[in-house]
């Protein structure tokens, strides 16, 4: 009959197991958050790179750049909302919160920011499309993956150590 020794190896091993299975979520979230800020820098200076049109008005057929109110109203909205997960996949948005001050009878309290920043994206009637945002995660995808992988590998060996 064959023999099995079972030294203190195993014992170490399902410890570190254990600890994993309760911290990974953290590991994973603070991962996603080094990659979020990357991202989101990107994005403010594709934001800040954006052109300026000197007025509102546009000529029929003729389309226009934001307005400086809209460019600041994103740099001013810009942000990373908290961590969410959903069937096991965890997400961080990237996005754009609160209202310009580009006061009109439609907006009395501003501009919601995140209209602002799809139009600018996509384009509109009278709005020439900036790709913005694409850019910004095209140029910043790289940095933002090595980050997070990084940040990760970090982390895990605070828990496991050196081996």
């Amino acid at each position: 009959m064959a023999t099995m020794k079972i030294g203190a190896g195993l014992d170490k091993f399902i410890a570190m197991s254990n600890e994993l299975k309760y911290r990974v979520s953290g590991l994973s979230g603070r991962a996603l958050y080094q990659g979020a800020k990357i991202l989101a820098d990107a994005t403010r200076s594709e934001i800040e790179a954006l052109p300026v049109a000197s007025s509102k008005r546009v000529r029929r057929g003729e389309r226009r750049n934001p307005t400086q109110v809209e460019k600041d109203g994103l740099l001013e909205g810009l942000g990373v909302a908290r961590k969410r997960t959903d069937g096991g996949t965890s997400n961080i948005t990237i996005g754009f919160d609160g209202w310009n001050a580009d006061k009109t009878e439609r907006w009395p309290g501003g501009k919601p920011n995140a209209l602002i920043a799809r139009s600018i994206n996509k384009g509109t009637s009278f709005m020439r499309p900036i790709p913005f945002a694409k850019r910004a995660v095209t140029k910043a995808r790289g940095e933002a993956e090595e980050a997070m992988k990084k940040e990760f590998e970090k982390q895990l060996s605070e828990i496991i150590g050196d081996g």
